[in-house]
Protein backbone atom coordinates (compact mmCIF):
# COMPACT_ATOMS: atom_id res chain seq x y z
CA UNK A 1 0.00 0.00 0.00
CA UNK A 2 1.26 3.52 -1.04
CA UNK A 3 1.62 6.07 1.70
CA UNK A 4 0.48 9.08 0.49
CA UNK A 5 1.66 12.34 2.43
CA UNK A 6 0.03 14.07 4.65
CA UNK A 7 -0.51 17.64 5.40
CA UNK A 8 -1.45 18.26 9.25
CA UNK A 9 -2.57 22.30 10.37
CA UNK A 10 -4.14 22.41 13.73
CA UNK A 11 -3.16 23.50 17.33
CA UNK A 12 -1.07 20.58 18.36
CA UNK A 13 0.57 19.33 15.50
CA UNK A 14 2.76 17.26 16.81
CA UNK A 15 0.54 15.21 18.90
CA UNK A 16 -1.35 14.49 15.95
CA UNK A 17 2.03 13.30 14.08
CA UNK A 18 3.11 10.72 17.13
CA UNK A 19 -0.81 9.45 16.67
CA UNK A 20 -0.87 8.42 13.00
CA UNK A 21 2.86 7.49 12.88
CA UNK A 22 1.98 5.37 15.66
CA UNK A 23 -0.80 3.67 13.73
CA UNK A 24 0.37 3.88 10.32
CA UNK A 25 3.87 3.62 10.57
CA UNK A 26 6.65 6.56 10.52
CA UNK A 27 7.68 5.68 7.11
CA UNK A 28 4.96 8.41 5.81
CA UNK A 29 5.77 12.10 5.19
CA UNK A 30 4.19 14.30 7.56
CA UNK A 31 4.30 17.87 7.43
CA UNK A 32 2.71 20.75 10.45
CA UNK A 33 1.38 23.51 10.70
CA UNK A 34 1.04 24.75 14.36
CA UNK A 35 -0.75 28.20 13.49
CA UNK A 36 -3.05 29.14 10.82
CA UNK A 37 -0.24 31.73 9.82
CA UNK A 38 1.88 28.72 8.76
CA UNK A 39 -0.85 26.81 7.05
CA UNK A 40 -0.14 28.07 3.17
CA UNK A 41 3.59 28.43 3.48
CA UNK A 42 4.31 25.19 5.34
CA UNK A 43 1.69 23.14 2.53
CA UNK A 44 3.83 21.29 0.12
CA UNK A 45 0.60 19.98 -2.50
CA UNK A 46 0.37 16.87 -0.24
CA UNK A 47 -2.91 14.97 -1.16
CA UNK A 48 -4.19 14.34 1.87
CA UNK A 49 -4.76 17.03 4.60
CA UNK A 50 -6.01 16.94 8.40
CA UNK A 51 -7.06 19.97 10.32
CA UNK A 52 -9.08 22.68 11.78
CA UNK A 53 -11.86 23.84 9.50
CA UNK A 54 -10.62 27.76 10.08
CA UNK A 55 -7.07 26.95 9.34
CA UNK A 56 -7.85 25.80 6.68
CA UNK A 57 -9.95 28.85 4.76
CA UNK A 58 -6.64 30.08 3.77
CA UNK A 59 -5.71 27.47 1.90
CA UNK A 60 -8.68 26.62 0.13
CA UNK A 61 -8.30 30.25 -1.16
CA UNK A 62 -5.41 28.89 -2.99
CA UNK A 63 -7.27 26.07 -4.48
CA UNK A 64 -4.80 23.83 -3.43
CA UNK A 65 -4.26 20.07 -5.43
CA UNK A 66 -5.49 18.25 -1.80
CA UNK A 67 -7.38 15.52 -2.52
CA UNK A 68 -9.03 14.61 0.24
CA UNK A 69 -9.75 16.92 3.72
CA UNK A 70 -10.36 15.86 7.00
CA UNK A 71 -11.91 18.52 9.69
CA UNK A 72 -11.03 17.93 13.61
CA UNK A 73 -14.36 19.51 14.45
CA UNK A 74 -17.92 17.74 14.04
CA UNK A 75 -19.23 21.24 12.18
CA UNK A 76 -17.24 22.11 9.01
CA UNK A 77 -19.31 24.72 8.18
CA UNK A 78 -16.27 27.35 7.00
CA UNK A 79 -15.72 24.67 4.65
CA UNK A 80 -18.73 23.73 3.26
CA UNK A 81 -19.50 27.54 2.36
CA UNK A 82 -16.55 28.15 0.61
CA UNK A 83 -16.51 27.93 -3.30
CA UNK A 84 -13.37 25.58 -3.30
CA UNK A 85 -14.66 21.90 -3.92
CA UNK A 86 -12.50 19.92 -5.57
CA UNK A 87 -12.14 17.60 -2.81
CA UNK A 88 -13.38 14.88 -0.86
CA UNK A 89 -14.41 16.35 2.76
CA UNK A 90 -14.98 13.94 5.89
CA UNK A 91 -15.96 14.98 9.42
CA UNK A 92 -16.08 13.66 12.65
CA UNK A 93 -18.79 10.98 13.34
CA UNK A 94 -19.02 8.70 16.15
CA UNK A 95 -16.66 10.45 18.74
CA UNK A 96 -18.65 13.04 20.04
CA UNK A 97 -21.82 11.54 21.32
CA UNK A 98 -20.33 10.21 24.55
CA UNK A 99 -19.38 13.65 25.42
CA UNK A 100 -23.00 15.64 24.49
CA UNK A 101 -24.88 13.19 26.23
CA UNK A 102 -22.82 13.86 29.23
CA UNK A 103 -23.02 17.07 28.77
CA UNK A 104 -26.89 17.24 28.33
CA UNK A 105 -27.31 14.88 31.24
CA UNK A 106 -25.26 17.01 33.65
CA UNK A 107 -27.61 19.88 33.38
CA UNK A 108 -30.98 18.10 32.70
CA UNK A 109 -29.89 17.04 36.72
CA UNK A 110 -29.14 20.70 37.41
CA UNK A 111 -32.27 21.99 36.34
CA UNK A 112 -34.47 19.16 38.30
CA UNK A 113 -32.86 19.41 41.11
CA UNK A 114 -32.79 22.89 41.27
CA UNK A 115 -28.99 23.00 41.66
CA UNK A 116 -28.51 27.15 41.38
CA UNK A 117 -30.82 27.74 43.62
CA UNK A 118 -30.15 25.65 46.38
CA UNK A 119 -26.36 26.69 45.81
CA UNK A 120 -27.34 30.42 46.59
CA UNK A 121 -29.43 29.02 49.32
CA UNK A 122 -26.08 27.37 50.89
CA UNK A 123 -24.64 30.75 50.17
CA UNK A 124 -27.11 32.71 52.38
CA UNK A 125 -27.20 29.54 55.25
CA UNK A 126 -30.96 29.11 54.32
CA UNK A 127 -31.90 25.35 54.47
CA UNK A 128 -33.36 24.23 51.58
CA UNK A 129 -36.04 21.15 51.62
CA UNK A 130 -38.04 22.01 48.62
CA UNK A 131 -38.26 18.75 46.43
CA UNK A 132 -36.61 18.15 43.50
CA UNK A 133 -37.99 17.10 40.02
CA UNK A 134 -36.92 13.84 38.03
CA UNK A 135 -36.07 13.23 34.46
CA UNK A 136 -37.97 10.55 34.79
CA UNK A 137 -41.07 9.82 32.33
CA UNK A 138 -40.24 13.38 30.59
CA UNK A 139 -40.44 13.88 27.15
CA UNK A 140 -37.01 15.04 25.77
CA UNK A 141 -37.11 16.64 21.93
CA UNK A 142 -33.59 16.33 20.25
CA UNK A 143 -33.43 18.79 16.69
CA UNK A 144 -30.58 16.94 14.83
CA UNK A 145 -31.30 13.24 14.63
CA UNK A 146 -27.40 12.28 13.37
CA UNK A 147 -24.67 9.96 15.14
CA UNK A 148 -24.48 13.03 18.40
CA UNK A 149 -28.29 13.03 18.58
CA UNK A 150 -28.68 9.82 18.51
CA UNK A 151 -26.15 8.93 20.93
CA UNK A 152 -28.24 11.97 23.49
CA UNK A 153 -31.08 10.30 22.52
CA UNK A 154 -29.96 6.48 23.27
CA UNK A 155 -28.52 7.89 27.01
CA UNK A 156 -32.09 9.96 27.83
CA UNK A 157 -34.01 6.69 27.02
CA UNK A 158 -32.24 4.47 28.99
CA UNK A 159 -33.01 6.88 32.00
CA UNK A 160 -36.36 6.58 31.80
CA UNK A 161 -36.89 9.74 28.99
CA UNK A 162 -38.93 9.52 26.14
CA UNK A 163 -37.05 10.95 23.14
CA UNK A 164 -38.67 12.94 20.12
CA UNK A 165 -36.89 14.25 17.22
CA UNK A 166 -36.60 16.73 14.37
CA UNK A 167 -34.80 16.91 11.43
CA UNK A 168 -35.32 18.51 7.63
CA UNK A 169 -37.06 15.77 6.53
CA UNK A 170 -39.35 13.79 9.31
CA UNK A 171 -36.93 10.00 8.48
CA UNK A 172 -38.19 7.91 11.43
CA UNK A 173 -35.18 7.02 13.52
CA UNK A 174 -34.35 4.52 16.43
CA UNK A 175 -34.49 5.17 19.22
CA UNK A 176 -37.17 8.17 18.76
CA UNK A 177 -40.59 7.36 19.33
CA UNK A 178 -41.46 10.04 16.59
CA UNK A 179 -39.42 12.47 13.83
CA UNK A 180 -40.82 15.66 13.01
CA UNK A 181 -40.08 17.37 9.69
CA UNK A 182 -39.33 20.77 9.24
CA UNK A 183 -43.16 21.99 8.91
CA UNK A 184 -44.27 20.22 11.89
CA UNK A 185 -41.58 22.54 13.88
CA UNK A 186 -44.75 23.73 16.42
CA UNK A 187 -45.87 20.70 17.04
CA UNK A 188 -42.75 19.35 18.05
CA UNK A 189 -41.60 21.65 20.82
CA UNK A 190 -45.45 21.90 22.28
CA UNK A 191 -44.54 18.37 23.41
CA UNK A 192 -41.05 19.14 25.00
CA UNK A 193 -39.75 19.18 28.56
CA UNK A 194 -36.28 19.69 27.46
CA UNK A 195 -35.44 20.57 23.79
CA UNK A 196 -31.86 20.14 22.69
CA UNK A 197 -30.46 21.87 19.39
CA UNK A 198 -27.79 20.00 17.50
CA UNK A 199 -28.42 21.33 14.60
CA UNK A 200 -25.53 22.45 11.70
CA UNK A 201 -25.08 25.69 11.03
CA UNK A 202 -27.12 26.12 7.81
CA UNK A 203 -29.49 28.81 6.58
CA UNK A 204 -32.59 26.67 7.00
CA UNK A 205 -31.55 26.73 10.43
CA UNK A 206 -30.85 29.95 11.12
CA UNK A 207 -32.66 31.59 13.92
CA UNK A 208 -34.84 28.70 13.73
CA UNK A 209 -35.77 29.24 17.42
CA UNK A 210 -37.26 32.65 17.25
CA UNK A 211 -40.52 34.47 19.34
CA UNK A 212 -42.92 32.51 17.59
CA UNK A 213 -40.96 29.07 18.67
CA UNK A 214 -40.60 30.09 22.66
CA UNK A 215 -44.53 31.15 22.13
CA UNK A 216 -45.25 27.33 21.70
CA UNK A 217 -43.23 25.69 23.83
CA UNK A 218 -43.95 24.91 27.65
CA UNK A 219 -43.30 27.46 30.26
CA UNK A 220 -41.73 24.74 32.44
CA UNK A 221 -39.19 23.67 29.41
CA UNK A 222 -35.69 23.85 29.42
CA UNK A 223 -33.99 24.70 26.21
CA UNK A 224 -30.40 23.15 25.80
CA UNK A 225 -28.04 24.41 22.66
CA UNK A 226 -24.95 22.04 21.57
CA UNK A 227 -24.93 22.56 18.08
CA UNK A 228 -24.38 26.12 16.33
CA UNK A 229 -24.97 29.52 17.93
CA UNK A 230 -27.02 30.37 14.51
CA UNK A 231 -30.23 28.26 15.98
CA UNK A 232 -31.40 31.03 18.39
CA UNK A 233 -32.91 34.34 17.77
CA UNK A 234 -30.59 35.42 20.89
CA UNK A 235 -33.56 38.57 21.17
CA UNK A 236 -36.34 36.28 21.49
CA UNK A 237 -34.75 34.24 23.52
CA UNK A 238 -34.00 36.87 26.46
CA UNK A 239 -38.09 37.96 25.61
CA UNK A 240 -38.72 34.16 26.20
CA UNK A 241 -36.78 34.22 29.59
CA UNK A 242 -37.90 37.06 30.79
CA UNK A 243 -41.27 36.42 30.14
CA UNK A 244 -41.13 33.14 31.55
CA UNK A 245 -42.28 31.98 28.26
CA UNK A 246 -39.49 29.12 29.47
CA UNK A 247 -38.09 28.20 32.34
CA UNK A 248 -34.63 28.27 31.82
CA UNK A 249 -31.80 27.94 28.78
CA UNK A 250 -28.26 26.73 28.88
CA UNK A 251 -26.07 27.45 26.17
CA UNK A 252 -22.93 26.27 24.99
CA UNK A 253 -22.53 27.92 21.23
CA UNK A 254 -23.19 31.03 20.11
CA UNK A 255 -23.42 33.25 16.83
CA UNK A 256 -20.23 35.04 17.79
CA UNK A 257 -17.31 33.41 19.83
CA UNK A 258 -15.96 34.45 22.32
CA UNK A 259 -19.37 35.57 23.09
CA UNK A 260 -18.32 39.95 23.94
CA UNK A 261 -18.97 40.68 27.54
CA UNK A 262 -20.90 43.43 26.81
CA UNK A 263 -23.64 40.90 25.38
CA UNK A 264 -26.91 41.28 27.01
CA UNK A 265 -27.34 36.95 27.45
CA UNK A 266 -24.61 37.25 30.31
CA UNK A 267 -27.30 39.21 32.67
CA UNK A 268 -30.06 36.68 31.30
CA UNK A 269 -31.77 35.49 34.54
CA UNK A 270 -32.42 31.22 34.11
CA UNK A 271 -29.38 31.15 31.97
CA UNK A 272 -26.37 28.96 31.89
CA UNK A 273 -23.16 30.08 29.12
CA UNK A 274 -20.71 27.73 28.92
CA UNK A 275 -17.73 28.59 26.84
CA UNK A 276 -18.32 25.53 23.56
CA UNK A 277 -17.27 22.78 25.67
CA UNK A 278 -19.74 20.56 25.35
CA UNK A 279 -17.67 18.10 23.16
CA UNK A 280 -14.03 19.08 22.33
CA UNK A 281 -11.86 16.97 19.30
CA UNK A 282 -9.65 14.97 21.64
CA UNK A 283 -6.32 13.86 18.93
CA UNK A 284 -6.64 10.52 19.98
CA UNK A 285 -10.21 10.01 18.86
CA UNK A 286 -9.13 12.05 15.60
CA UNK A 287 -6.68 10.17 14.77
CA UNK A 288 -7.79 6.99 15.24
CA UNK A 289 -11.11 8.12 12.83
CA UNK A 290 -8.21 9.64 10.24
CA UNK A 291 -6.09 6.59 10.69
CA UNK A 292 -9.01 4.28 9.59
CA UNK A 293 -9.67 6.38 6.47
CA UNK A 294 -6.42 6.86 5.23
CA UNK A 295 -6.08 2.97 4.66
CA UNK A 296 -9.44 3.31 3.05
CA UNK A 297 -8.06 6.42 0.86
CA UNK A 298 -4.62 4.73 -0.25
CA UNK A 299 -6.42 1.44 -1.65
CA UNK A 300 -8.84 3.26 -3.16
CA UNK A 301 -12.25 2.62 -1.23
CA UNK A 302 -14.77 4.64 -0.22
CA UNK A 303 -14.05 6.76 2.60
CA UNK A 304 -16.33 6.98 5.58
CA UNK A 305 -17.97 10.27 6.87
CA UNK A 306 -18.26 12.02 3.71
CA UNK A 307 -19.64 15.33 4.04
CA UNK A 308 -22.43 16.46 1.31
CA UNK A 309 -21.26 20.32 0.63
CA UNK A 310 -24.88 21.59 -0.80
CA UNK A 311 -26.62 19.77 2.49
CA UNK A 312 -23.13 21.26 4.64
CA UNK A 313 -22.53 17.51 6.71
Amino acid sequence: MQKPPIFIATQNAERYQELLEDRLGRSIDITLANTQGEVVSNYGRQPVVLGRPDFLIPLLNTKPPVQWLQSTWAGVTPLAHHSFRDYQLTGVKGVFGQQMAEYVLTHLLAFESKLTARIQSQSSKLWDDSLSGTIQDKTIGIMGTGSIGTAVAQTCVQLGMRAIGFNTSGLQVAPFEKVFATDELTAFLEGCDYVVGILPDLEATTNLLDAAAFASMKDTALLINVGRGNLIDDNALLWALEQGEIAAAVLDVFKQEPLPATDSLWSASNLTITGHIAAVSRPDDIARLFAENYKRFASHQPLLHLINFDKGY
